[in-house]
């Protein structure tokens, strides 16, 4: 298989060669040189553990080794492998496993399950593997030794409670009203005369600002005890464009911010240049409608802003209430209230620092720290970081599962006195709500709070723990707001220099409060060990001032849009609030964020300690920009700009080059746009959702796989996958799911139907059968739901052909098309997995579903399918939706329409890479060369010509939309596997065979690409200089390949040792082992 989900045999276009030529081949074997070097034997190396490079602190206690076969001989395979592993690395090399000898094991894969002893937590193990190569006796030297170590992997083995600052038990604070007693009146109507406003914020940034914002009033009745009097009131304001139509009064009712802010409850006036509005009250008057009878109003606060210095702003200071039973008046005065003190604010001043002071009497002789923190953390010891990881932990759904993270910290102790500490931010498990900043979504899944365990061996051998607990002290750092979306906010002034060193008097810090961990009591969240790279920062970016700036901004661009961090280095006085916004577009003289479509702008915001040069850049959230504007620098400040890129750091595994310079321009954007969204989870967008929407794990594996190594990453996705299945089976689009999306957007199979075709895609491309095991119950009760809603074979529910043009596009197509991969994918792998009868039932279901589509959509007197657009063809070219006979008509149709549309396709990110496999698998590389190369909109080549660096989210690129969204990126995959040639021949599992078989196409005269499979890595180069034709390829060891040279007259030459299979329709074709392969031909160009 290819890493395509399924893959026909190609087959040129019978009309572009010549039969007869065919009879006018010759093979003309070369010998090897005499003085070539002699063949290497067989070797391993890349030993990986649990798909990882460096597998420290993992749960999995039998994981998963792999290698990779080496070889300078031509034609090696493994026949057999041998795996040692031992307690410690002296006794592995000395030939003592003490817990696994595998013994020679017959088998051609590279790869095993480990089967040794027993093992627990903290088990570090070293591993070597020896190969066999044919049936000689004599095995390969033995590869250099690997190592693993598992972490904590029972919830037991924590000797740790999770901890928090005390103000920071959000679950138990309560927003605090301002209370006016009145004389106990009965109306219908109330009036809020509002003369004089309270502290500003600066929300106008830079200038200060002054507004009227209320979360919520409440009424009520102190004699009886009633309150919630204003529930349901309506309430109008006297500024035109500040009209509420209802307050929902959750917060008078349970305490809490987050029931009524999800409601949009609440008031905020216009912007003032004073506190003195007396001029023009602002006037608030509710309709209780009906008379009501009451002696105190309570006015709530805000509960999202804080200024500066951590106080609630925009409260009225002066203001006066009035009654009535008309909504014109007359009004009676029932209180006046003049310098009125803010309430106490519902939210922190800052985020939590944790720390723990420690001595140790000995030397360390190794030490491992056990951490996580919601929603982010930054750990350290002795005021080092602990590691490089960043924007730990993963997201994940925070109910069922988070990650901790291992740290191997020998060389961060010392004997005597040591600190580690925690910084805390908010991540995603606390979206507050923010006053005018942009929010997708907001709520509170998890206080900020911390775990961790850190466990040390002294030098003589003593073990000393030290864990999370009451014994900890905290305060509040300097970052004073962090939103996952809407930025992030850092006081200098606030820094306690060396808080997380020995030394630091904490006099002043409070006990640590221990708090309960995320899930609840009954169902508490699984600690799991993190077991794939993290995010790092991959590389840092200096930004170029721009000239046309607008007054008062400064400009930078980064020359490439990129996910990541704002870094500025400044000198400024004391301070000095500078707010950074991260845009990937300028509009007159700004930045220009294409959140502003959905919402208010995002921005970071640093205010300077004025004590000489300062670098600052956030660290609990990050965003997508290619421009960076700075407010409020004072004039003529010395700044320097930097971009740090950031991207969960999975390893290269293909390159891909060729002649045309646009082409390579489309391989760029869409490889930067993968990097830009591969986060913790893949996301759609890292400027505006970064949601983990599914349909593009399975959609785009070719092009991700294609890209970087994520066998890893997505055993890591699929497991999200598995913890969001809800309890009727549904797999939820958004994983994890934060919130709950209605209809479609919540409930689509090429969404949710990822859940069982990446486990295929991963079984496939790498071999994984692990993860069909352990997943096969939960995907069956996924296709059970499914099935709920197919009537007839046809499933008519979801989003369609997403983000397509074509209005006429029936939604039934799509949906039935997802159903019928998902099931397509079941028989498969209930085959591969021994269940005879769930194959069978599987690909009737199959069969049922094209059989259905076809019967409804088929039109045969127009041999068009679906209304005849794009989208609807190609894909009931792809599930075979077709009648007998019709095939080659309906392709002659959707070809005709694609070359009518002048090469453009019109359709959406379902049925692209349906468009692409089709047009490929019937010989029409040419016309998939034709839409590649399209420059104007809507096509790959426009964006690249109008100086986009990632992929755009629409076919225009243009400013109002993401420009960072790879999800129209299934192009890619053609330009390696047919452009490049590499390709996995059908029926093969995790590259084992290899079908080379570039495409010579338009005006390309070379290409040439590369990809690293289970076995090693596959190259290709071809060129074509006039009529002569030269393909070079190297096939790693314990892999072969199928060949398939083009000519169009005379001969073909090939290397000794190339096994010559058939000429067919224009091409010789060629069996070849492992090694160095060169390949020549006459070819004429234009042939192809």
């Amino acid at each position: 298989m290819s890493r395509a989900l399924t893959r026909r045999a190609h087959r040129r276009p019978a009309l572009l060669v010549a039969s007869g030529l065919t009879a006018l081949v010759t093979v003309l074997p070369t010998a090897v040189h005499a003085d070539a070097a002699p063949p290497a034997r067989i070797a391993p190396a890349g030993l990986r553990t649990q798909h990882l490079a460096q597998a420290l602190g993992i749960d999995d206690t039998t994981p998963y080794l792999s290698w990779n076969i080496t070889s300078r001989a031509r034609g090696v395979v493994q026949s057999a492998y041998r795996v040692q592993a031992a307690g410690s690395l002296s006794r592995l090399k000395q030939g003592r496993p003490d817990l696994w000898d595998s013994g020679k094991v017959r088998s051609g894969v590279p790869q095993t399950t480990y089967a040794g002893k027993e093992l627990g937590s903290r088990s570090r193990v070293y591993w070597r593997v020896m190969l066999w190569s044919g049936d000689t006796g004599r095995g390969s030297t033995w590869s250099e030794p690997s190592v693993f170590e598992t972490g904590l992997t029972q919830q037991k083995d924590w000797d740790a409670d999770w901890i928090t600052h005390p103000d920071w038990r959000l679950s138990e604070r309560t927003v605090e009203p301002v209370v006016v007693d009145l004389p106990r009146t009965t109306a219908r109507y109330v009036r809020l005369d509002v003369t004089k406003l309270g502290l500003p914020l600066a929300d106008d940034f830079p200038a200060e600002s002054w507004r009227l914002q209320l979360g919520e009033i409440d009424l009520r009745d102190s004699r009886t005890g009633t309150t919630g009097l204003a529930k349901g009131a309506a309430v109008t304001a006297s500024e035109t464009g500040t009209v509420r139509k209802t307050w929902e009064p959750a917060l008078a009712v349970d305490g809490l911010p987050n029931s009524a802010l999800q409601t949009a409850a609440g008031y905020s006036s216009g912007p003032h240049t004073g506190p003195d509005v007396s001029d023009a009250p602002i006037v608030l008057t509710l309709d209780l409608k009906s008379a009501k009878t009451f002696d105190r109003i309570a006015l709530y606060p805000r509960a999202d802003v804080l200024t500066d210095d951590g106080r609630v702003p925009n409260f009225p200071v002066d203001y006066t209430v009035s009654t009535g039973d008309a909504p014109d008046g007359p009004f009676t005065r029932a209180a006046e209230v003049t310098g009125q003190e803010p309430p106490r604010p519902y939210l922190p001043a800052a985020l939590p620092l944790l720390a723990k002071d420690f001595t140790l009497p000995k030397s360390v002789r190794s030490a491992r720290l056990y951490v996580s923190g919601l929603g982010i953390h930054d750990a350290s010891i002795n005021g080092e970081p602990v590691g490089d990881a960043v924007l730990e932990p993963a997201n994940t759904d925070y109910a069922e599962r988070v990650q901790y993270a291992t740290y191997d910290v020998t060389d961060r102790l010392r004997s005597g006195r040591n600190t580690i500490g925690i910084e805390l931010g908010n991540g995603m498990s606390n979206v507050v709500s923010t006053a005018d900043r942009y929010r997708k979504l907001y709520g509170n899944l998890s206080d900020p709070k911390a775990v961790a365990q850190l466990e040390i061996t002294l030098a003589d051998g003593t073990v000393r723990r030290v864990g999370t607990g009451g014994d900890w002290r905290t305060t509040l750092g300097a970052t004073t707001s962090s939103n996952w979306y809407g930025g992030e906010d850092y006081d200098a002034r606030r820094e306690i220099r060396n808080w997380n060193k020995p030394g630091q008097d904490r006099g002043s810090w409070k006990a640590a409060a221990t708090v309960s961990g995320p899930g609840t009591a009954q169902n508490p969240a699984v600690l799991s060990a993190r077991e794939t790279e993290p995010v790092r920062v991959i590389e840092t970016l200096r930004g170029k001032e721009v000239e046309d700036a607008a007054d008062g901004s400064r400009i930078f661009d980064l020359g490439r849009n990129i996910a990541g961090w704002p870094e500025i280095t400044v000198t400024a006085p004391a301070g000095t609030d500078i707010r950074i916004l991260p845009a990937e577009s300028l509009k007159d003289g700004h930045a220009f964020q294409s959140i502003s479509n959905v919402g208010g702008p995002l921005w970071d915001t640093y205010t300077t300690r004025g004590d000489g040069s300062e670098t600052w850049h956030p660290k609990f959230s990050y965003h997508g920009f290619r421009y960076l504007e700075l407010k409020g620098l004072p004039e003529g400040a010395a700044v320097t700009v930097r971009g740090k890129v950031l991207h969960t750091d999975n390893a290269s595994s293909g390159d891909f080059t060729s002649s045309n310079q646009l082409i390579n321009g489309i391989h760029s954007i869409i490889r930067r746009a993968v990097e830009g969204n591969m986060m913790s989870v893949l996301t759609d967008c890292p400027s505006r959702e970064k949601l983990g929407w599914l349909e593009q794990n399975q959609l785009l594996f070719p092009v991700l796989t294609g890209n970087y190594d994520m066998e890893a990453y997505f055993r890591k996705l699929v497991r999200d996958m598995s913890d969001a299945q809800t309890g009727d089976g549904l797999i939820p689009s958004t994983v994890p799911e934060y919130t709950n999306l209605p209809g479609g957007y919540r409930n689509d199979a090429n969404w949710g139907g990822a859940f069982v075709l990446v486990p295929w895609q991963l079984y496939t491309t790498y071999g994984d059968r692990d993860t069909l095991t352990t997943y096969y119950p939960q995907m069956k009760r996924y296709v059970t739901f499914l099935e709920q809603k197919v009537q007839d074979g046809i499933l008519d529910y979801g989003l369609g052909d997403w983000f397509t043009p074509d209005r006429t596009f029936p939604r039934a197509v799509a949906g039935t098309y997802g159903y019928w991969r998902v099931v397509d994918a079941m028989s498969r792998i209930a085959g591969v997995l021994g269940d005879e009868d769930g194959a069978a039932s599987y690909r009737a279901k199959a069969d049922a579903g094209a059989k259905a589509l076809t019967a409804k959509y088929y039109d045969r007197q127009t041999g068009t399918f679906g209304g005849g657009g794009h989208g609807a063809e190609a894909l009931a070219l792809d599930m075979g939706a077709v009648p007998d006979g019709e095939r080659e008509r309906l392709l002659g149709h959707f070809v005709d329409s694609v070359e009518q549309a002048g090469h453009h396709l019109v359709l959406g990110e379902i049925s692209l890479p349906a468009a692409f496999r089709v047009l490929s698998e019937a010989g029409r590389d040419d016309v998939i060369h034709e839409i590649a190369t399209q420059t104007t909109s809507p096509s790959y080549g426009y964006q690249v010509l109008n100086g986009n660096t990632t992929l755009g989210e629409s076919w225009d690129g243009g400013p109002g939309q993401s420009q960072n969204h790879f999800m129209l990126g299934a192009i890619d995959s053609w330009f390696t596997d047919r452009v490049a040639g590499i390709e996995q021949a059908p029926g093969s599992i995790g590259y084992r065979k290899l079908l080379i078989d570039p495409a010579v196409v338009g005006d390309l005269t070379s290409a040439s690409g590369s990809y690293r499979t289970p076995y090693g890595t596959v190259s290709t180069d071809w060129k074509r200089e006039g009529d002569r034709y030269e393909l070079r390829l190297t096939v790693p060891a314990g892999s072969t390949a199928e060949v398939r040279v083009p000519f169009t007259s005379g001969h073909v030459t090939a290397p000794h040792g190339a096994k010559l299979l058939r000429t067919d329709e224009g091409e010789a074709v060629y069996e070849v082992g492992s090694g160095d392969w060169t390949f020549t031909s006459l070819y004429a160009a234009g042939a192809s």
